[in-house]
């Protein structure tokens, strides 16, 4: 059985992986220029490069492929470092082409923040919201009795397992966690945004190459997880103190209200 307190947490984390992104954009809006296009950019263009190219290549390396599906499974510190620089790479060679063709300037820091805002906040309901409700819907069939019923005929014994085991295990802490990591994940990719537009306005492809490599470091840890490495509970200890550090920094760094930029009006040159 899954308490109802754990059903009112998923509900409530649900609904924060929406509030995260609306909420940061109401502050922002105040004290910088947001363009609502660029967020819709933001968005999706991690839709095309996330969500369909890098997911078709995993699927071709971990399913269609076997020799590499089972290099990948025996070997999990190259699973961890395969995942992590196909998430670097695609997302922010996705971020720099959506910024430097579709983005609409509008002043710093507001074009990366907005960009920004929509990438982490459109992660934050596919991840957090999606994930959530699937949870709760499979939480309500355990609870009814008929969990096992509902999934097998779409999913082998283990797998079904696998996920009743999860259910009965989950608290109100790990789900409160999961919500403050969708909120610490937005946080940085609107930082990670900030330094792909300095790519972009600076023709830099080494802040690019810099982008990546921290994107991809920043989910190392997530991708040892994965393999079975390390406990996932280091994973949150490290994104609640980052988390917390980002989140200072981010409200300090907002330009006061009466200090909103001109919108840009040249590119810089290029950088040699």
């Amino acid at each position: 059985m899954v308490a109802s307190s754990v059903l009112a947490s998923l509900i409530l984390s649900a609904v924060l992986s929406i509030v995260w992104p609306i909420g940061i954009f109401l502050i922002c809006r105040g004290r910088m220029r947001l363009a609502a296009r660029n967020v819709l950019v933001g968005a999706g263009v991690f839709l095309v490069f996330s969500q369909v190219l890098e997911k078709a290549l995993h699927i071709y390396l971990l399913k269609a492929n076997p020799a590499t599906a089972a290099w990948l499974q025996a070997h999990r510190l190259g699973f961890a470092l395969y995942g992590c620089l196909a998430a670097g790479l695609f997302e922010e060679i996705g971020r720099y082409l959506g910024m430097r063709v579709l983005v609409r300037p509008t002043g710093n820091p507001g074009t990366a923040v907005a960009y920004g805002i929509g990438h982490g906040g459109i992660e934050a309901v596919l991840i957090g919201t999606v994930a959530a409700a699937q949870l709760f819907f499979f939480a309500t069939m355990l609870n009814a009795g008929r969990l096992e019923t509902a999934l097998a005929p779409a999913l082998t014994p283990d797998a079904v397992a696998h996920v009743r085991a999860t259910l009965e295990h989950l608290s109100m802490l790990t789900v409160a966690s999961g919500a403050l990591e969708r909120l610490i994940a937005l946080l940085i990719q609107i930082a990670l945004s900030l330094l792909v537009w300095r790519a972009v306005e600076r023709r830099h492809l080494g802040i690019l190459a810099l982008a990546i490599a921290l994107h991809a470091l920043i989910d190392f840890p997530v991708g040892l997880v994965q393999g079975g490495l390390i406990p996932a509970f280091v994973v949150e200890i490290l994104l609640l103190i980052g988390g917390a550090f980002l989140l200072a920094f981010f409200l300090r760094g907002l330009p006061r209200k009466a200090a909103l930029p001109a919108p840009e009006r040249a590119a810089a040159p290029v950088e040699t």
